[in-house]
């Protein structure tokens, strides 16, 4: 990872197993991604799930060191966390950190939309902005959040088009290269 530039970041539950079992559980890891994350990278989307989680983020230019080691105390801090609260032993995530560098603007627009459709796509909810473990809501609204939220705005325009590009569609052959793996 390198300042400056764009990934999509994710990660997934070993063996299919659940990430977050509770609105607290999914609390808790978005306020540990604020205190490891925010202040080395700009979020422009993101989505947990119950097996799986998405961010797309920005890493700031002003960010130096070992750009890893943030996203291995949040998981590290996050898997302690979980593992005390549910009784449970050994390794919560199936990777130590999956990430795509995106390097151009259609394919960064196109990944804005893909994570904030993730919970709809996914059957979680019959409309993103239903969901709160997403950005969609945190990019439409006129509060503080932790989203780059007129960053992406800036993106697409007018608020009617962001709306109405967050809702169109993906179209998941053009992004196949950026998706999650095994």
């Amino acid at each position: 990872m390198e300042p400056g530039k764009y990934y999509h970041v994710y990660n997934r539950a070993k063996n299919g197993d659940p990430l977050f079992e509770s609105e607290e559980a999914f609390r808790f890891f978005l306020k540990l991604y604020q205190t490891h994350i925010c202040p080395i990278a700009e979020t422009y989307a993101y989505c947990l799930l119950s097996d799986h989680l998405h961010f797309l983020i920005r890493i700031r230019d002003e960010a130096e060191g070992s750009l890893y080691k943030p996203f291995a105390l949040l998981f590290n801090a996050y898997s302690k966390g979980y593992n005390h609260h549910n009784l449970k032993e050994g390794k919560l995530f199936k990777f130590k950190l999956k990430r795509k560098e995106i390097r151009s603007t259609p394919f960064f627009l196109e990944m804005i939309r893909y994570v904030n459709q993730n919970p709809w796509r996914h059957g979680v909810t019959e409309h993103p902005a239903n969901y709160r473990f997403s950005s969609f809501r945190a990019t439409m609204t006129t509060g503080p959040t932790m989203v780059a939220k007129e960053l992406v705005q800036s993106y697409f325009g007018t608020r009617e088009n962001l709306t109405t590009n967050l809702l169109t569609q993906v179209d998941e052959t053009m992004i196949k290269p950026l998706l999650l793996e095994d």
